[in-house]
Formats: C-alpha cells, sequence, structure tokens
C-alpha cells in the first residue's frame, strides 16, 4: 500500500472514531462477533497495515464476545456473553469502565506527547501502543508505528528494561524531515535485518564456552555459519532440545530429547561436531537412506528444512515445556572459558530451581543446613518481583534485589517460638498520651502493610497520600449542602467551628475549651494533633456516604475571622480535594456501621488502600493523569518459617494465601480483622518465599494447613557443586571434597535420617581458594569448617553420642593415632579408690575429645593440618582386626 492510501486509511479511523467519541463508546461498539465496524476491528484488521497487532487472544483487548462458552483460565471470568480480564473488574460493566477510560487517557495522553502516562498504564502492550500510535498529533510525532517491545530493542540497541518512551523518543530524535510512515516502514525493514543478526549472534553465543567451537568457527565459511544458525533456530522453534556433551574432549552438540533431570538423553535427532562442521543425523528419523552424514551448507539446510524431518522427531516426542538450550543444563560448563580458565571470581550454586516457567505464588524452600536455601531467596524473590528482568553474574542479580528490598517490594521476617499475630498482621500497641495517659491504638503487622503496599500498587495514587496514613470523616456544618462546605471544597479547605477556643496549638487553653465536652475535645485534638499531612480525608453527605474525597496538605492553623460563610470556623488545615461531587456508600467497608456522630473521626476500619480500591472499583478516580497503573509484584520472604507457630501466627488469614482465593480470583475471600474491623484480603500480585531448615523440624511435622497451601522445593546437598572446581591439592595429596561430603552424608544418612544431611554450601569458601589456585590457603579454610560448622553440627545432631560421631568422621577405620576423635579411658579406682562401690557393670570411664586444632610444638601442626586427616575420612578401608579373624578363621579350617 502507497503511503498516501495509507494516510487515507489514518484519517478514516480518526473520522469513525474521533478522541471526543471515546468517552461515549458503548461496549457493544468496542468489541463484537462479525461486526467489521467496532473499534477493535478498526484496531486490529481495517488497520494492521499502519502497523500490526495480530496475535494473542482477545483477551488483550480487556474485555471481548465470545462466540461459545468461556473456558476457565486463571485470570479470565465470565459472564453470559462477554469474557474480560478480572484484574479491571469483577463484572463487563466495571471491566468496560476501566477499558473506556483507559482508551481516553491513552488518546489524550499521546496527543499531548505524555508517552510516561500510557507507559504506566496497566493495559496489553501492543494494543496500547497502537492506539497511542493513531491517536498522536500527527503534526508532532512521538512514536513510530513499531510495536514490540523486542523490535524497539533491537532497532535502538536498547536493553529488555528499556521504557517504550526512551525508545521511541531515541528513534522520532533521527526522523528528520521524513514522512512518519515512509519513516517507520524504514526503521521496520532495519529492525528486520538487525533482528536476523542479532539472532545469529545469540545462537551462536550459546556454544562459545566449547572449545572445540570456538575451533571450528575460525575457520568455517559464511554459508556454514548461517546455515548452522538456521538448523538451530529451525529445531529450537520445533521445540528439540539443544544440549553439549563430552565436554571433557572438547564438546559436542547435539539436537534431541533431553530433560533437565536426566543424566543421558531421551532420544537424539542429530549430533553436530564443530571441528568437521558436520552434522550426524540419526538414520532412523529421516526419509531417505543417504542422507546420514553431510557438510552443514545451504544445499543441506534447503534440503533438510523442506523435508518433514524435524516435525517428525518433533511430533514423536512432544513436550509442553519449552525448548531447553545448553545454559538451562547443569552448569558444569557455565563458568569455563575457552582455554578452560574460570570466567568469573565467583563460585555459582546450581541452577536447578528456575527453570520453571512461572513462579509459585507460596513455595517453600527445605533441605538440611548450608544446601542454598537462603542464596536461592534472592533469585526466587527477584524472578517473583520483575518476571522480565535478565541478569548475567550475581553481582547483577543482587543489586536488582536491593533495589527492590529499598522500594520495599521485598521484605523480609524471621519467624521464632514467641512471634504471633499481633506482629504479622496487626494488634494492640500501647501509647502514652500528652496528658501522660496510656492509650491502645491498632497497628498494622508486617503483612497486613504488604498486602496493602501489593493492592494500592495497582490503584492509581496521587502523590500526595501516604499510603499508610490514616483515613478520616468530616463533617462541613453538616451532612447537608451548605455555604461552608461548598466554600470549604472549593479553596481546598477543611474547617470546624468552636472558634472560642482559641489557638489550639497554645501550651495552655482557655476557660472555654475546658469547659467543653469529652467528645467536642476529642474532635479538636484529632484535627489539631492526630491528623498528619498524606491522610485522607472524606466529606460526608450522609450517615453512611461520602460526597468529596481529599488529602491533608497542610499543617493546622488557627484563622481567627475565621470563614466567609461562617466565622465561627477557625480551626482550618489545607486539603487538597481530589474528587467530589460524588455519592459513594461506605458503610459495608465500614464493617456496617453508619459514621461516628463526630464533627471529625478516624475511620479505623478503613485503610487508605481499602477506600482507594472501593473508589476504583466505583470507577472514581482521584488523579485524572493517571487512570490506571501498572500492578507491581511484591514478595514476602518468611525465614524459618517453621519456627513458628502457623495458626498462632496468621491465624484466619491461612485461607486467605491461596492463589485460589487470593483478590482478583473467581474464589476470593474477605475477611473482617479482628482488632481493626477492616475488610482484608490476599492480592494475587503479593508472593510468599518461606524457608525452613529440616534440621530444626521435620517436614512430616508441619503444620497440615500450611502445607497444603505451599509449594515444597527440596534443597539437597549437591556434590556437583563441588565436582567442577576439582580437588584441593596439597603436596601432590589430593582431597576430593565432592566424594568428603557425599561420605559423611552418607552415613548421617544411615545414623540419624536425609533431614540432617550437610550442605555443599559450607565448603564454598574452600572451593573459592580452589578456583583461585590457592590450595595451602583451601586446607587451612577446610580446616575452619570444620571446627566451625561441621563439628558443631554433628554435636547437636548426635546430642554428645561421640560413638556416632566418630562414625561419621570414618574413626572406627583408622588406628588410634589418625583418629579425629580421641578416647581416654580411666578405670574407676583411678578415679575413686578401690571402694567406689558403682558395681560391677563399668569398671571404667571413657571420655571423648576432638583432636586439637592448635598446632603441637613436637610436630609441622595438628592432625587437621594434613591433607591425609581428610582423605581417611572417606577412604573406607579393611581394620587389621578383621584381616586376622579371617585369617584365624581360614586356618582353623584347615
Amino acid at each position: 500500500m502507497e503511503m498516501i492510501e495509507k494516510q487515507q486509511l489514518w484519517d478514516s479511523f480518526l473520522a469513525r472514531w474521533p478522541r471526543e467519541r471515546l468517552s461515549n463508546m458503548t461496549l457493544s461498539e468496542y468489541v463484537s462477533i462479525n461486526d467489521q465496524d467496532t473499534f477493535t476491528y478498526w484496531l486490529e484488521t481495517k488497520t494492521r497495515s499502519l502497523g500490526s497487532i495480530q496475535g494473542n487472544t482477545s483477551a488483550k483487548f480487556g474485555i471481548y464476545k465470545r462466540g461459545s462458552d468461556g473456558k476457565e483460565q486463571s485470570g479470565i471470568g465470565h459472564g453470559e456473553i462477554y469474557s474480560w480480564r478480572t484484574r479491571y473488574g469483577s463484572d463487563e460493566k466495571s471491566v468496560f469502565a476501566y477499558v473506556k477510560n483507559a482508551l481516553v487517557t491513552i488518546a489524550t495522553a499521546a496527543y499531548d506527547g505524555n508517552l510516561q502516562t500510557i507507559e504506566m498504564l496497566d493495559f496489553a502492550p501492543l494494543v496500547k501502543w497502537k492506539i497511542a500510535f493513531l491517536y498522536q498529533n500527527q503534526q508532532a510525532p512521538v512514536m513510530i508505528n513499531t510495536f514490540s517491545g523486542p523490535m524497539l530493542q533491537v532497532l535502538t540497541d536498547s536493553t529488555a528494561n528499556t521504557p517504550y518512551p526512551e525508545m521511541y523518543q531515541k528513534l522520532i530524535n533521527n526522523k528528520g524531515q521524513r514522512n512518519l510512515l515512509e519513516y517507520g516502514k524504514a526503521c521496520w525493514l532495519e529492525a528486520n535485518q538487525k533482528k536476523a543478526l542479532l539472532e545469529r549472534k545469540t545462537i551462536l553465543k550459546h556454544f562459545t564456552h566449547i572449545a572445540s567451537f570456538n575451533e571450528g568457527l575460525a575457520h568455517w565459511s559464511e554459508d556454514t555459519i548461517t546455515a548452522f544458525c538456521e538448523v538451530i533456530s529451525q529445531a529450537h522453534e520445533l521445540k528439540l532440545d539443544i544440549y553439549i556433551t563430552a565436554m571433557s574432549s572438547g564438546g559436542m552438540i547435539r539436537i534431541g530429547r533431553k530433560d533437565l533431570n536426566q543424566k543421558s538423553a531421551k532420544e537424539v535427532f542429530a549430533t553436530f561436531e564443530p571441528t568437521l562442521s558436520k552434522i550426524k543425523f540419526e538414520q532412523r528419523f529421516l526419509n531417505r537412506d543417504n542422507y546420514l552424514c553431510s557438510d552443514v551448507t545451504s544445499e543441506l539446510l534447503s534440503d533438510l528444512l523442506e523435508s518433514k524431518d524435524f516435525v517428525n522427531f518433533s511430533n514423536q516426542y512432544p513436550i509442553t515445556r519449552k525448548p531447553l538450550w545448553p545454559n538451562d543444563y547443569s552448569d558444569e560448563y557455565i563458568n569455563e572459558s575457552i582455554d578452560g580458565s574460570d570466567i568469573s571470581d565467583e563460585i555459582q550454586q546450581p541452577k536447578r530451581i528456575y527453570n520453571m516457567v512461572n513462579t509459585s505464588l507460596n513455595q517453600i524452600f527445605y533441605g538440611p543446613p548450608g544446601t542454598g536455601k537462603t542464596y536461592h531467596t534472592v533469585e526466587a524473590a527477584v524472578k517473583a518481583a520483575e518476571p522480565k528482568f535478565k541478569w548475567h553474574n550475581r553481582d547483577e542479580l543482587k543489586a536488582e534485589y536491593d533495589r527492590l528490598v529499598a522500594e520495599k517490594r521485598i521484605r523480609f521476617v524471621t519467624f521464632h517460638q514467641s512471634y504471633g499475630y499481633e506482629e504479622f498482621v496487626e494488634g494492640l500497641k500501647a501509647k502514652t498520651t500528652d496528658d501522660k495517659s496510656i492509650e491502645y491504638v491498632i497497628e498494622n503487622g508486617v503483612f497486613q502493610n504488604i498486602c496493602e503496599d501489593a493492592i494500592q500498587s495497582g490503584v492509581n495514587t496521587p502523590s500526595e497520600i501516604n499510603p499508610n496514613g490514616r483515613v478520616w470523616k468530616i463533617s462541613l456544618e453538616g451532612a447537608h449542602q451548605n455555604a461552608t462546605k461548598s466554600y470549604c471544597l472549593e479553596h481546598n479547605l477543611a474547617a470546624i467551628g468552636w472558634g472560642d477556643s482559641g489557638d489550639l496549638n497554645q501550651a495552655l487553653h482557655n476557660e472555654y475549651f475546658d469547659a467543653l465536652g469529652k467528645n467536642d475535645k476529642g474532635t479538636l485534638s484529632y484535627f489539631n494533633q492526630d491528623m498528619n499531612i498524606g491522610d485522607l480525608l472524606v466529606c460526608i453527605n450522609s450517615k453512611t456516604s461520602i460526597e468529596a474525597v481529599g488529602v491533608v496538605v497542610g499543617e493546622y492553623q488557627f484563622v481567627a475571622e475565621g470563614l466567609p460563610t461562617n466565622e465561627d470556623y477557625c480551626h482550618q488545615r489545607k486539603v487538597k480535594w481530589l474528587c467530589k461531587d460524588i455519592s459513594i456508600d461506605l458503610k459495608k467497608l465500614n464493617d456496617d456501621t453508619s459514621f461516628d456522630l463526630k464533627t471529625c473521626t478516624p475511620l479505623n476500619r478503613i485503610s487508605v488502600t481499602n477506600l482507594l480500591v472501593n473508589l476504583a472499583q466505583e470507577n472514581v478516580w482521584l488523579d485524572e493523569s493517571q487512570i490506571a497503573v501498572v500492578r507491581k509484584n511484591y514478595v514476602l520472604i518468611i525465614d524459618e518459617i517453621n519456627r513458628g507457630n502457623i495458626s498462632k501466627i496468621f491465624g484466619e488469614l491461612i485461607t486467605l494465601i491461596e492463589p485460589s482465593k487470593r483478590q482478583g480470583q473467581l474464589e476470593s475471600i474477605e475477611l473482617t480483622l479482628p482488632y481493626s474491623g477492616r475488610l482484608f484480603s490476599v492480592p494475587d500480585n503479593l508472593y510468599i518465599i518461606g524457608t525452613m531448615n529440616t534440621a530444626d523440624r521435620s517436614l512430616a511435622l508441619m503444620d497440615t494447613a500450611l502445607r497444603r497451601r505451599f509449594d515444597f522445593v527440596e534443597m539437597m546437598p549437591d556434590n556437583d557443586v563441588l565436582k567442577k572446581y576439582g580437588e584441593l591439592d596439597v603436596k601432590g595429596v589430593k582431597i576430593d571434597l565432592a566424594k568428603l561430603l557425599e561420605q559423611m552424608n552418607q552415613r548421617i544418612e544411615v545414623l540419624f535420617d536425609r533431614e540432617h544431611m550437610l550442605g555443599h554450601a559450607f565448603f564454598i569458601p574452600v572451593v573459592e581458594l580452589i578456583s583461585a589456585n590457592k590450595h595451602s590457603q583451601a586446607l587451612s579454610e577446610l580446616k575452619q569448617v570444620f571446627k566451625n560448622k561441621i563439628l558443631p553440627l554433628l554435636q547437636e545432631y548426635f546430642f554428645e553420642d561421640w560413638n556416632r560421631i566418630r562414625l561419621v568422621l570414618g574413626d572406627s577405620n583408622k588406628s588410634d593415632s589418625n583418629c579425629l576423635v580421641k578416647i581416654t579411658e580411666q578405670s574407676y579406682n583411678e578415679i575413686f579408690g578401690s571402694d567406689h562401690r558403682l558395681g560391677n557393670f563399668d569398671t571404667a570411664s571413657k571420655t571423648y575429645q576432638i583432636a586439637s586444632f592448635d598446632k603441637d610444638d613436637n610436630e609441622d601442626g595438628s592432625i587437621w593440618d594434613k591433607p591425609e586427616t581428610y582423605q581417611a575420612i572417606y577412604s573406607v578401608k579393611n581394620t587389621p582386626d578383621t584381616v586376622d579373624m579371617t585369617n584365624t578363621l581360614e586356618s582353623r579350617e584347615d
């Protein structure tokens, strides 16, 4: 289509759907079935040549009309005719109100050039940016007709986290005098070319840690490189796994089916030998006999892709998960560079948890001490809070974690035996008043605070509002319409009477104030002392409903002349009235209770978050520039979750954390909190991550209610983490740390259970030194690990049963001089004398002593300084006594 025709199409769209008409659009005009004149049909189909948004489901429009019965899907609600995204509302009326407001916001902001508002809006990206493009001011354009984030990233050399407005600004800066549509077409062509180069670079990057691949790549022709990338790309697109084998001999690339938890492949389709630039295809999957092994060329590629070989294999071995790249597997080669040296000084923990597509809302990492639970909690929290965030090393991950903690989107709490509901959800806290009396105030716990913040993240909140502030009710000279109320609302004021009491900021009050009743004094105290800047103020028009909402922006002041409408209203505060001329009933939100009769009083049953959410559900928006915002994910990390009394801590809220009972779900539940009387629910953008040490408490002993509501991820000792860094070598004596850990854990499992094993993380400081080729220091560090970590744990596990500790350390296979737990035997006669009368069963006392870690003056060092000591722990040998007994029996038979 020529540019003139495209411009005419653009003009036709604006003539049919001018900005002014969007606010009056009906649902049937917005979306329907078999109607080619709806807004969505124009947007997706008629104007496709102006920029495509094809793909994904109809849910991208927020609400859509079905042609059949609705299928149950997470996040999708159904009515008789329409289906919708549940996060926009609970019925078609409220959802379409949200959608329509979003359309108006996008169109207005686009015309004004305010792309940041559109960026913050919770709406499908392709759709909202297509709408923005169509409604921008063509005389001062701010964006081109490319709406795909990845394409814009490629075109502007941006990262995945770069905002759309920033990328559009960069492109518009380079437009010059060119026609916008012609420039957009040129950008699209350039993006496709750059995308192809980027895809090729990305594919090759998956294999650059293989020595043979880099060796072969240096000699490949351009055709061979192109063909190789096409083969790999096609295999990945058809959901074939791509993995590495034979790393010790240089590395080979295989295409087939290999699950993460399997050591060997289920089936191999092809094997690529980089140095030979050949692919060996398995004969039984090919349609011809002469296709066993060929050079990788463009001719081979063309022939292969025209055949159905890839498709046949994929159909024979189907999967529902994403296909895997080499780095998705065991990280045995992730930290190896071309010459075999480390590319990172940091020791990587195993990447065995987060190959899952979705992160569970409730999950617990459990396992013995030292298995990486805390380490993986950082990764889990970031993945939950920012699913799109990508990192290349631990430093980047930790920096993002720290940022999210600073923003309070990730919070941390530790359970313990005395931790309770009052600290976690809400409770009463004693407070000393100005007159030295005690009053009890309701204080939110960490769980209620993060739930409210998570809910509020999806609601527009003007910057003046304190999310953790209070909600106050005020009666401006009565609930009825009056001149004082009109004046206050028009001039952004809140005012109350009792002017003769004088300035309340004075240290001493006058006789008029002293003569007032308790309720009147309470009202004045609330207005003067307790109300804070950032609190919300609602002006009532009946016993249960409000007509205006404002935020307190000024301190208390005494104005002697009062108001023009009433000279008695001398006590005043500056209030920014955010919305007026409304009528919203808050009785249900106020626990079905009418407002207090006091002129000014706190609404303790209503939180700032609950009020804002309620207003949004009633289509009342406090900030017209932000009709809707992007909901952010929040994470609560509960360390040592098994050490707390779950029933005592969660109370009745244990049900609310279930995914199906979360706010926004079809089976969502609200409960009334016992202290504040507030309605409370847990949002579906709050992730709860717990850790538990099975050495403290077995999983079998966990509260059943908790076990049913959490996904449990087992974290067991991983010897492979230690294997990949080789053996500790001191003067030719090698210590196999993986075998050492494996042998001790095998003994612990037999003597106790698998929940009390030793974790690989204890040895991370040792392998860090090994990787730095500091083997002598690594031996010293190993000594400290045994002294400060392992031996204290063994003493705790076996309750000072030294015989079992000796068995774990392998002392039963050693001579007395080499034992790590020394036994001293002394007769009772030597200790007490011959007349001790302790009976005939025990005649001597055995005492146990751990071999000294300090250096002996008669030796080069203690036994713990010798590498042979650690070898002996895992080297199982027959004892001399066993050999002698065998020889004796054999001689007797003879």
